[in-house]
């Protein structure tokens, strides 16, 4: 390890090796690297940034203590939210997850909360408001998947050494590489993924860490506050693992989606509205987001036809009606 700093804190530091960075964090995640140096070598790979080979090795080290759900022909969608959440603006996937499942895909997520550098509110806070639990027991998560159309599986349950490095985490405040690789864990062991993000230069690492992590079909948006849903009111970027990327531009949509503070009891109550077909100033962004869902899933290649998919389930009743068997399978 002493080796390892002196090369981070180097002028110019050079990349470690895959080898070097999967031994590092293996050491990290079995609590063998004391607190100072634990800080030292974050801080070093933040001022380097991290490679994606370096990135490959993290999340390799990872998986050796991964829970793993095996899903296999349901093969979900899996969001690749940010864990550390949203401080300005309300959660709209809530809704958007139970309308694109009304429509045919099947959905799964991952996280946890109070993470840094954020400390955001998370999707899943809003949807366990709403009623949907987090469970431990794969039981329950593939009946979920199955009935309902969406499973979320916290890092607690799925990756303890992980979770157990989040007080850590939080005193150290800032981000590290583990807000990237504990995006792409692929606990649901499925083929395709749609990742937000905020900074432009990690569009390519996370096509190529989504491909190492055993996904095929990556979507990465780049979204409102660098997650998954595309903005209301100006155009958002796409790109896909298969070459091609594309604009959402929602023209017609007038809302202000930004919020001084969340509060998670109305965000649960703007999305249960919006689940309910009632009117409310959200509804069609939930559905341009649905679209995006379903698009991702592979229901549809056009996002146009994507968009009709939502709306249809949405007046159907089919995704209130999911949100109903989630809520009654998890409680």
């Amino acid at each position: 390890m002493e080796s390892i700093l002196k090369q981070l804190g180097k002028k110019n530091a050079k990349d470690l090796t895959y080898n070097e960075a999967f031994q590092v964090h293996e050491k990290i995640l079995n609590g063998k690297v004391s607190d100072i140096k634990l800080a030292a070598f974050w801080m070093g790979e933040r001022i380097k940034t991290e490679s994606i080979e370096e990135l490959n090795a993290f999340l390799d080290a990872s998986k050796e203590f991964c829970n793993f759900v095996e899903t296999g022909e349901l093969s979900p969608l899996d969001l690749a939210v940010n864990y550390n959440g949203k401080t300005k603006s309300w959660h709209i996937l809530p809704a958007s997850i139970f309308i694109a499942t009304g429509a045919g895909a099947k959905i799964v997520g991952h996280g946890a909360e109070n993470v840094p550098s954020k400390f955001g509110i998370t999707y899943h806070q809003v949807l366990n408001k709403m009623g949907c639990k987090c469970s431990n027991k794969t039981e329950v998560l593939l009946k979920s998947l199955e009935l309902s159309g969406f499973a979320f599986y916290h890092q607690k349950f799925m990756l303890p050494k992980l979770y157990s490095l989040l007080p850590k985490r939080q005193d150290f405040y800032l981000r590290t590489y583990i807000n990237v690789i504990e995006k792409l864990l692929n606990p649901f062991k499925t083929t395709k993924v749609i990742v937000g993000v905020a900074h432009t230069p990690y569009i390519e690492k996370y096509i190529q860490l989504g491909y190492h992590s055993g996904f095929k079909d990556v979507f990465v948006v780049k979204g409102l506050e660098g997650g998954i849903e595309p903005y209301p009111n100006k155009e958002t970027k796409v790109f896909t693992s298969k070459g091609y990327s594309f604009s959402i531009l929602p023209k017609d949509i007038k809302v202000d989606i930004t919020v001084e503070e969340i509060n998670v009891e109305e965000n649960a109550r703007i999305c249960e509205e919006i689940l309910e077909d009632r009117d409310n100033p959200f509804k069609d962004f939930a559905i341009i987001t649905a679209g995006l869902l379903i698009q991702a899933y592979g229901l549809t290649d056009n996002i146009t036809e994507a968009i009709k998919l939502a709306e249809e389930s949405l007046a159907s009743g089919a995704a209130y009606e999911n949100l109903q068997i989630c809520k009654s399978i998890t409680s």
